[in-house]
Order: structure tokens, then sequence, then C-alpha cells
């Protein structure tokens, strides 16, 4: 199908209408992160091996569908700077009980029990699952009735499709050294979408951008998970606290600093996600959102 220039500009225009915070246009060819990917899941736990059962279709988009020309990629933002968490915690009640409402599984409930157990910002909110794939669905739509003959697959967090890298490729943010994608306009507190597009719509240029000398995350990270770029998941207390099925060593639940239900401490420590006019001592050239 022939497309325009215009073709790619209705695109990101229908997934900004439908609810996403922003939107880019990635060509669906072979991906040279896969090789880093690859070699770092070789190494994390049980309970994240499905990220090894999905093969090569991680490495190209086509892969996984033929029909891919292009990726919209959208971000959802999911928490703001003025947001407090305390309140939000309050007004959800019972974790335990909020958790279980929300449809999550609840996989240390021992920490849950504890006075003051806190819940991740990201889940605090409806499952991302059923409310990004909503959206996404509703940009399907706009684009088939925009573009009649266009066919789209969406995707969010369970196909094998590295999100991220394809986030960064569309220009939505650069790859921080917490290994989330960051946004000088949304920090990191935002879902990641898409829909596999066969238009060959024109990609946007890759975002740009780098911590520098900043090492706040890092120095965040209680259990030492984060060093140089990159996740050691076996020590990572969102993972613990998630998805795996072994309850969490003792050593690493002494460490939790409240966090019952994922973590966000690498994400509070970022300057990217504090308010306007906010910088670390040391790190005045970074950047908070605005």
């Amino acid at each position: 199908m022939e497309t325009t220039f215009n073709s790619r500009i209705r695109v990101k225009e229908i997934a900004l209408a439908c609810g996403a915070s922003a939107a880019g246009i990635a060509a669906a060819g072979e991906l040279e992160e896969f090789k880093r990917f690859s070699l770092a899941v070789s190494a994390y736990p049980q309970g994240l091996s499905y990220l090894r059962r999905s093969g090569l279709k991680r490495h190209s988009l086509k892969n996984w569908n033929v029909d891919a020309a292009s990726a919209l990629v959208c971000a959802f933002r999911y928490w703001e700077p003025a947001m407090d968490h305390a309140a939000a915690l309050k007004a959800a009640g019972d974790p335990a009980a909020f958790l279980a409402g929300s449809g999550r599984r609840i996989t240390q409930p021992e920490l849950l029990s504890l006075p003051g157990a806190k819940i991740s910002r990201y889940a605090l909110s409806r499952d991302y699952h059923l409310a990004v794939k909503e959206k996404l669905s509703a940009m399907l739509t706009g684009i088939k009735q925009e573009l009649p003959g266009v066919e789209g697959v969406i995707f969010c967090d369970t196909s094998p499709v590295l999100e991220k890298e394809l986030a960064r490729l569309a220009g939505i943010g650069f790859r921080g050294r917490n290994t989330l994608v960051m946004s000088g306009e949304l920090g990191s507190y935002f879902f990641i979408g898409g829909i596999a597009l066969d238009i060959g719509l024109e990609p946007d240029k890759p975002a740009a951008g780098s911590c520098g000398e900043c090492r706040l995350c890092e120095a965040a990270c209680p259990t030492g998970a984060l060093n140089g770029g990159a996740l050691d998941a076996g020590r990572c207390l969102s993972y613990w606290t998630t998805q795996s099925k072994e309850k969490i060593p003792a050593e690493l639940a002494a460490k939790t600093g409240g966090f019952a239900y994922g973590c966000d401490l690498c994400q509070e420590a970022c300057p990217h996600n504090k308010p306007p006019g906010w910088l670390a001592p040391g790190f005045e050239t970074i950047k908070p959102i605005k």
C-alpha cells in the first residue's frame, strides 16, 4: 500500500487522540539490540525463563508478524511527579486486598502483611495489560478507518517483541542506567505498547540522550541489582515481588524499603522523574522533566 508523509502524521495523531502520552514510528527490521538481550536473559533466574523461549522472534518484528512493515510505538504515562505515592497507598487500603481485587498474583504474602507495605506506582491502577490494549485497539480501529486496507497486530508486554528498543528507535526515549526507557518529557513512569502495521511508514529518528555521569539509580538500588546500565534480575526486588514463584531470600527481603509488590526505588531517585526545578547536587546538567 502506498503511503504518504501525511499518513505517518495521521497515525500518530490517532494514537495521541486515543490516549497515548507519546507516539513514534519504528521500522520493522532486524534489531542489533537482540544480541545484548539474548546475552542478558541467558543469566536470568528461572522465573523469567519464558523470555528465553521466544527464540529469534524478538530479533525482528517480522519474525513475530511476517506482514509487519513498521511499528507504531506508544508511551502511556501512569504517574506524574506531582502525585503523592503515600496518599495513593492510603486510598488503596489493605495492599493484599487491593492487589487481589485488581486480579494481580501475590508472590510474597509475608511482605504484604508487614506494617507500611508498599505497592509500586504502576500497580496502583487497573491492570495495564488490559487498559493499554484497549487504547491500542481503539487506535487500530481509527487507523483502519483513516487508511482502508491497513492491517495491524497489537503488542503490549506479553508478545515476543523488544518493546524498549522499538521505543528508542521510535524516538520515545533513550535507555537509562536503570535499563528503563527514559523520556525528557515523561520521565520513566510509563508503559510501552504498540501496533505492528503492514504499511511502511517513515520512521522517526531514534531518541538521543544518556544518563551521563549520573549514578543515582544505581546508588538507590539496595540490592546492587543495577550496574553499568545492566540489570541483575536475580537481585531485583521487582522480580522477586511480582514474578518469582519462590520465596524471596531473607537477604533481599531485608532490603525492600517497604516495597512488597514491585519496586520504584531506582525511579524515585532519577532526576527525570522529579518535579520541575529539582536538581541533584553535583548533577546540575541533568534536566528534570518539564
